[in-house]
């Protein structure tokens, strides 16, 4: 995996904790979660380059594909690394093998 990737890997995971876990309270704290029941939707505040932005847009892009419908958020944690790196992973093999474009780390 390309270390462009890496980074969207980890912060995809490290913010499902946040919402599933609540841990560390203080960065779920700033968390603005959609109020509507079926969605997991992270409301972005204004941007900025900072972690938690970051990785709440990440979250918003693929989080109907990683987390189970029925089970939302109470998606195992190891199902949600095994989904993530699937997906990056299919995102990344999307163009030609011996040369690396911009569309091979969008997701």
């Amino acid at each position: 995996m390309a270390i462009q990737n890496l980074f969207k890997y980890h912060c995809i995971t490290e913010i499902s904790k946040i919402l599933k876990y609540r841990c560390p309270y203080t960065l779920f704290e700033c968390i603005n979660l959609s109020r509507r029941e079926s969605s997991n939707t992270i409301i972005l505040t204004e941007k900025s380059n900072t972690f938690l932005h970051e990785a709440a847009k990440l979250w918003n892009t693929t989080n109907k594909h990683v987390l189970t419908p029925s089970k939302g958020l109470e998606t195992s944690l190891s199902l949600i690394k095994l989904r993530t790196r699937a997906i990056i992973l299919q995102t990344q093999s999307a163009d030609l093998v011996d040369l690396w474009t911009p569309s091979n780390f969008l997701l």
